[in-house]
């Protein structure tokens, strides 16, 4: 059945959420904002409307609520406005920020602040999944939280396992990859075309991004085969080779023809070839990575699919979390020379 006919609400939904997203010119300013002052103007012109008369340290975490419950609300709209189908993807997306959260704690306890001064409470009690992370902010090392994770049976306990063996210094990307897992796994059940293309999109993604770290960080071939979330072949396990034998140039040669979001990469790297560019270009292209994928779902499946939804989606937090992150980097005083290369993705969107 037609996308169209199964869901005739959706397309207005997805169109209106899209709509929404920041300028390009904007997406940038903010980025690149002199003085924290000059920030605030600047997203008092978006739709990110806040209250903040002045953003420092006392006030960052106001920020990042009040951003957090303006892109909740768009959620809130898809969300009635969604066929059931519909619903379950936005709940499964709307799981990330639970993942986070369990990073953020980790983050918490190895600097010594308090947990919750960190934790992003909005998105969880949407999904009455609160509960999860209460558990964890009592915990009084990282270990611990693992073993609270494992109580629960929660699949992010089997991140900490890895940890164990490769280093808590990586408990960020183990967290990520055992996000993917539970991700994909419950999208594939849906065998939906349009999220089976997405799917495949973001684990080639991660355990590219995975392959690079593991040169940097000097793991085996065999180490890597056992992190990896899919199967390489093809295109991607040439890719994998390339970064074994440390061919940087063939690397970005084959990268660049991943489609549709390879080119992004490259990109990025063209200037100063090396690994290490690499992992940060990899890092930091997210939200334009999911720019290309979103318009490629819409433009092959439709506004009414359920990739286009779960795409628009991702793009939506990624530019949430872009704008607390470069907020956050002003009050802390980062340089912006750092913060242009940090958000040099920004440009190619």
């Amino acid at each position: 059945m037609s996308s169209v006919l199964k869901r005739p609400s959706l397309g207005p939904k997805v169109r209106s959420l899209k709509s929404r997203v920041l300028p390009k010119d904007k997406a940038i300013a903010l980025a690149y904002a002199n003085t924290p002052d000059e920030f605030l103007n600047i997203l008092r012109t978006t739709e990110y409307q806040i209250s903040i008369d002045k953003l420092d340290e006392n006030t960052l975490k106001d920020l990042r609520e009040q951003i957090i419950h303006i892109y909740m609300n768009r959620v809130r709209d898809l969300y009635l406005g969604s066929p059931q189908d519909g619903r379950e993807v936005i709940k499964l997306h709307l799981k990330r920020f639970e993942y986070e959260n369990i990073q953020y704690i980790i983050t918490a306890i190895k600097s010594g602040k308090s947990p919750e001064e960190f934790v992003v409470w909005e998105p969880l009690e949407f999904t009455g999944r609160r509960y999860i992370i209460a558990s964890l902010l009592s915990a009084r090392s990282v270990e611990e939280v693992g073993e609270r994770l494992k109580s629960l049976r929660h699949p992010a306990s089997e991140a900490f396992d890895l940890m164990q063996k490769f280093g808590y210094d990586k408990s960020a990307i183990f967290i990520d990859r055992q996000w993917i897992i539970d991700y994909t796994k419950s999208l594939k059940e849906s065998k939906d075309r349009s999220l089976e293309r997405l799917i495949s999109a973001l684990i080639a993604y991660f355990d590219l991004m995975l392959a690079v770290r593991a040169k940097l960080w000097g793991l085996s071939q065999e180490e890597l085969a056992s992190l990896t979330v899919g199967m390489p072949s093809g295109l991607l396990r040439d890719i994998f080779d390339s970064i074994a034998r440390g061919e940087i140039a063939r690397t970005l040669d084959l990268i660049s023809n991943l489609r549709p979001w390879g080119q992004v990469i490259t990109s990025l790297v063209s200037e100063e070839p090396t690994f290490e560019n690499l992992s940060v270009a990899l890092d930091n292209a997210y939200p334009a990575i999911m720019r290309r994928l979103a318009d490629i779902c819409v433009a092959e499946c439709s506004e009414f699919s359920l990739g286009a939804l779960l795409a628009e989606l991702e793009y939506a937090r990624a530019e949430t979390m872009l704008i607390i992150k470069s907020a956050a980097m002003l009050v802390e005083g980062v340089s912006v020379e750092k913060r242009r290369s940090y958000f040099a993705p920004l440009t190619i969107i």
